[in-house]
């Protein structure tokens, strides 16, 4: 998967670049987005319900495992990854507090187990990291899964899709695209044109299937957005 993504900056252009050609939407302010990336000032939120793969997608990136990952839903806070001579970790609360932590530490904070039901009353977390992704001035923003049980998770990624420049929407090819995802889409309509969908773990079955899942998840997908969509499919990243 690293090598669909060696250069982030570059795949973002040609997303962009797709969108604006070939898909014809003209509310996409596509020059606007391209030129924050060559600029250096790009924020790209990773949205999904949980098991898409988000965070493994994020630590593929990155090329190490700097956010927790595991079986049950685990992100309750979004955490920002920016580029940094060294890793370092801060805490920010919602008091204007801030505290820097230890990468041990980073469970207890940005996860449902650590801090449940955000009881630290964290606001964010920002990761500084010496990865070449970041380089470049993008930054990552790793949110709850949509659709969590915890509502106050997925209240988290409805308050950070505003803030961003463009989004990645993860799907996956084993499990097809359910309610919670539709009433999230459904609700962030107008911020439809700086999404970009994902079709995970494309490689788990065969061209045929691959298509059906694709174009199964594009007609619902269309059909809640009011739009045309394009899904592009993407090499297994673990889920989280």
């Amino acid at each position: 998967m690293l090598d669909k993504y060696s250069s982030l900056k570059e795949e973002l252009s040609k997303f962009i670049d797709f969108m604006s050609a070939f898909e014809n939407i003209h509310s996409c302010p596509c020059e606007e987005l391209k030129e924050k990336i060559q600029n250096n000032v790009f924020n790209l939120v990773v949205l999904g319900q949980f098991k898409r793969g988000k965070t493994s997608l994020i630590n593929a990136l990155l090329g190490a495992e700097i956010l927790p990952t595991a079986v049950v839903p685990l992100t309750s806070i979004a955490t920002i990854l920016k580029y940094g001579e060294t890793l370092r970790i801060r805490v920010y609360f919602n008091d204007g507090r801030m505290t820097e932590i230890r990468p041990e530490s980073l469970s207890q904070y940005v996860t449902e187990k650590g801090n449940p039901k955000n009881e630290k009353n964290v606001q964010e977390v920002i990761i500084s990291y010496f990865s070449p992704y970041l380089k470049d001035g993008v930054r990552l923003i790793d949110t709850p899964g949509v659709g969590s049980i915890y509502q106050h998770n997925t209240d988290v990624a409805y308050q950070y899709l505003p803030k961003s420049d463009a989004a990645l929407f993860l799907l996956s090819v084993d499990q097809p695209i359910g309610q919670a995802e539709l009433e999230f889409l459904k609700d962030v309509k107008e911020y439809s044109n700086r999404i970009f969908f994902l079709q995970n773990k494309a490689d788990y079955v065969d061209s045929e299937d691959l298509n059906k899942s694709i174009s199964f998840s594009k007609k619902i997908i269309e059909e809640c957005m009011g739009r045309d969509v394009k899904i592009y499919p993407m090499g297994n990243a673990p889920t989280d």
